[in-house]
């Protein structure tokens, strides 16, 4: 089964997944064309041409239920700041933005026009479950050379997935990551439930762009700038 028939599938497990209950939390809707975030999306810059990323990008959630409206029409975020800023990012790591797929931890829509915020208010274990479970086949089918995940709030719970980043748990803020006996990033870590070893680093998230790179290195023992740590973790 080619890597597309996989996301395609992947996509619809996706949309027969409850919100978190008792919350106010909008399933999934799934179905942009264009390049988009899973599980809107295919995750894929170029869907036809790019079967076999090295990457894979793994933000908190979508976002909104506004923001999901507004792209509808274009069938496309790729235009948009998250998108732009991890394309710019990593061709100043040296890697082809082509080769990342781009997904996300929970599946579903914040309600309203409010973008951010936090996803998850109490834990929800089977809605927490199905999420894993199809992080987990994603992983296991692409295999990636690095793992990126996008904000404090996904590093906070990569322990889940890969036991070597427990320092990372419940990270608040970058300097509970960056100053962990961890750092900013893992290398040769261990995926079990995939059965993959992979790198994996902890990114601002790009809709912030370079704006906070600064003032994160000053947590760091070794100031690295996020395209080096990259460029580290691909090599």
């Amino acid at each position: 089964m080619s890597l597309l028939a996989s996301i395609a599938r992947w996509q619809e497990e996706s949309l027969a997944i409850a919100p978190p209950s008792g919350t106010d939390r909008l399933p999934a809707v799934g179905g942009l064309p264009g390049p988009a975030f899973f599980p809107e999306g295919f995750g894929l810059s170029h869907v036809v041409r790019n079967d076999h990323p090295t990457i894979i990008a793994i933000g908190h959630n979508f976002g909104c239920q506004k923001y999901r409206n507004e792209i509808q029409s274009a069938g496309r975020e790729d235009d948009k700041a998250t998108w732009r800023n991890l394309d710019a990012l990593l061709l100043q790591a040296g890697s082809n933005p082509a080769q990342c797929f781009r997904t996300n931890w929970f599946v579903g829509l914040l309600p309203g026009s409010k973008q951010t915020g936090r996803f998850l208010r109490k834990p929800d274990h089977d809605y927490e479950q199905a999420c894993l479970s199809l992080l987990l086949k994603q992983i296991q089918e692409i295999k990636p050379t690095a793992i990126l995940l996008l904000g404090p709030e996904v590093a906070g719970r990569a322990h889940g997935l890969i036991p070597a980043l427990t320092p990372w748990r419940g990270a608040k803020g970058w300097i509970d990551i960056d100053q962990s006996t961890v750092g900013h990033s893992a290398h040769d870590v261990e995926v079990p439930a995939a059965g993959v070893r992979t790198n994996v680093v902890a990114l601002l998230h790009p809709s912030f762009g370079a704006a906070n790179q600064s003032r994160r290195m000053k947590n760091m023992r070794v100031p690295v700038t996020e395209a080096e740590i990259i460029r580290a973790a691909m090599a």
